[in-house]
């Protein structure tokens, strides 16, 4: 994985997004999030919050063997967006304190630490950011870095974890992920229970290409095919959608 960030970097990520989320969420709690149909911002607030709090349990109990439960609930409507601050606030602390390299559990069973945890939830701020912006009419992108290091995270965690899980899950062929703002490509091959990834540009059945932003919101069926530029088998690029999330 060459596309990491600094640690602080993420969790400098974690609290910029989750700001950007509250702004965007002023108001609007009732809102539907079209990105998840089944929610409304209020949801997708508590969401979060929750998420920063459930991990930030993980890094402060230090234990790479074990999942530790949460404790608490988020407060309801009034001061929830308070709540999400100071919870992204209490996770970045805690980050912090630990450094990267301190033992943490995490679903992947790879890379138990919170170096680990600090990627991931810069990630799933920057997509759940986007979700309430999306709600409020005015979607900002992902920062390019960011962005390619989700990619990459996309594949070579989420997809790497879940594929082997799901055999059925197939592309149909290989799908090459190319950057228009950033020197990053992937060329992506799932069937069979099998995850296969090239990185760079390459020979491919199907072509993607997009900002790095446009690329890693597509991963996560946030920005729809048409407003990327592909060329080849259109049906492997559209399979995308199909794979494990």
């Amino acid at each position: 994985m060459g596309h990491e960030l600094a640690h602080e970097a993420y969790l400098e990520a974690v609290g910029r997004e989750a700001r950007r989320l509250s702004d965007a969420s002023a108001g609007r709690l009732e809102a539907g999030v079209p990105s998840c149909p089944d929610w409304t911002v209020e949801d997708l607030v508590e969401h979060l919050g929750n998420v920063f709090a459930f991990w930030c349990v993980q890094v402060v109990s230090a234990d790479p063997d074990e999942r530790h439960q949460q404790a608490g609930a988020s407060p309801g409507r009034d001061g929830l967006l308070a709540w999400l601050e100071e919870r992204a606030d209490e996770l970045v602390e805690g980050l912090r304190a630990a450094g990267p390299e301190a033992p943490c559990w995490n679903w992947s069973g790879r890379d138990l630490s919170s170096a680990w945890v600090g990627r991931r939830m810069a990630l799933e701020a920057a997509v759940h950011r986007y979700d309430g912006e999306l709600a409020a009419g005015d979607p900002t992108s992902v920062e390019a870095d960011l962005a390619v290091d989700g990619l990459d995270e996309r594949i070579n965690v989420h997809l790497a974890t879940d594929v082997p899980d799901a055999p059925e899950a197939t592309l149909g062929g290989s799908l090459c992920l190319s950057c228009s703002d950033a020197d990053a490509a992937f060329v992506v091959e799932v069937g069979r229970g099998r995850l296969h990834v090239r990185e760079g540009a390459g020979p491919a059945s199907a072509f993607v290409r997009g900002s790095a932003s446009d690329l890693f919101l597509f991963s996560w069926n946030r920005v729809p095919l048409e407003a990327l530029d592909v060329t080849g088998d259109r049906e492997v690029a559209a399979a995308w959608s199909t794979l494990p999330v």
